[in-house]
């Protein structure tokens, strides 16, 4: 109690008299009990230096039991002035804190992962630091969603230290294929036919067939029965039989980082974002790797902007080993499945043919893929080509 508060007795001939002299005066009484010859009561410290002359007037007798609140405590420690000092210093930190964010919670994303828009909010003054009366949470959405075009709603919402940033991403329109345009259907690359799936146009090369490179496979010049030419945008699904090659190599001579046992701690205390090193551990090595784990107290859910980072650090040893052709093919066949994985993710692989070669110190493995693909693009017909498709009729001699 700030206020601070006296339990007190009162004993005397007539103790009722002094419940009439409080009650008179509007002096609060609590914790009233009697007993046989007095009773005992708790008022306010202020209240019970007034009402003591008025209680020698009634006749009766007051004693103090106990004080209590700060004045008493202040009182009681008041030769102790590093006591006081630090409890000043408390309450003053726990103000200046409550000035800062101490932590950032981001509900809604899809599209974008959490570390971009992290990285925004901090271009825009909102982090793990910041100074809350320096932020205006309002104009902050609006600046982050005229840069970023992809979040259609934002809002920031500031609890005590916690900022709470909600988004709703806009949803991306699909793409709508131009299907007035005219346009020929061709080939992407070398290949022989499999399949045609033509919507529009008129297909000029049959299934079976083999097409190079830019070869006209369904046309954008369509013909009715009467003979009349029209322009239209062809459209079709063109499977075909294809052949890509490609290869990989490296050096038979090969140099590997392994870590070599030891290792070495660090640790740093996050305030705020600024890192202060408390334990510092090296290694003998120009090539390391570390882990780093970072514990924050969040008591009842709050997480605080206070932590321990701890780095563990790994040396690496540097060693030397000749590839055999097993090895190497085992390597390099790896990397054929990246390539597989990225490169042919559109098209069905029918067979594989793999070769490695060794030479000059390198292995090189060639690999070969027969694979079935849709091989069809639109190629737009321009003004420049000849859309003039009348007929020619040879002029007839005069008699």
């Amino acid at each position: 109690m700030v206020r601070g508060s006296v339990e007190f007795s009162v004993s005397g001939k007539y103790p009722e008299r002094f419940i009439n002299i409080t009650s008179r005066h509007r002096v609060r009484l609590w914790h009233v009990h009697r007993s046989e010859d007095h009773f005992t009561a708790c008022m306010y410290r202020s209240d019970y230096r007034k009402i003591r002359p008025l209680a020698r007037g009634a006749g009766v007798r007051l004693r103090v039991i106990d004080k209590n609140g700060l004045p008493t405590m202040l009182f009681r420690y008041r030769e102790r002035v590093g006591i006081l000092i630090g409890l000043c210093a408390f309450v003053l930190s726990i103000f200046v804190m409550s000035l800062f964010v101490w932590s950032i919670d981001v509900t809604g994303l899809e599209t974008l992962s959490r570390s971009q828009m992290n990285d925004v909010l901090r271009e825009h003054g909102l982090y793990i630091g910041a100074f809350k009366p320096s932020l205006d949470v309002q104009k902050l959405s609006r600046d982050v969603m005229i840069e970023r075009h992809e979040i259609g709603w934002m809002a920031v919402n500031l609890t005590g230290s916690y900022a709470s940033v909600e988004i709703k991403e806009e949803a991306t329109p699909p793409e709508v294929d131009d299907i007035y345009s005219p346009c020929n259907v061709k080939a992407r690359s070398d290949g022989v036919i499999v399949r045609i799936e033509a919507a529009e146009g008129e297909t000029v090369v049959m299934e079976g067939s083999g097409v190079i490179e830019g070869q006209l496979i369904v046309s954008g010049i369509r013909t009715d029965e009467q003979g009349t030419h029209r322009l239209v945008h062809a459209d079709a699904r063109v499977m075909a039989r294809t052949t890509r090659q490609a290869s990989f190599s490296m050096p038979e001579q090969m140099k590997l980082l392994r870590p070599n046992g030891e290792v070495a701690e660090r640790r740093m205390l996050d305030i705020l974002g600024l890192r202060l090193p408390y334990r510092v551990g090296s290694v003998d090595s120009p090539n390391t790797v570390s882990n780093a784990d970072t514990e924050v107290p969040a008591p009842l859910g709050i997480t605080l902007p206070i932590g321990v980072v701890t780095d563990h650090v790994s040396a690496l040893s540097e060693e030397e080993f000749t590839l055999d052709d097993n090895s190497a093919k085992e390597l390099l066949m790896r990397e054929a499945q990246l390539y597989e994985t990225f490169a042919l993710q559109h098209c069905t692989i029918e067979a594989r043919d793999f070769r490695l070669r060794h030479d000059k110190g390198v292995y090189t493995l060639h690999a070969t893929y027969t694979c079935v693909e849709d091989i069809a693009y639109s190629d737009p017909i321009g003004t420049d080509e000849n859309t003039d498709f009348t007929p020619y009729v040879a002029p007839t001699e005069k008699k």
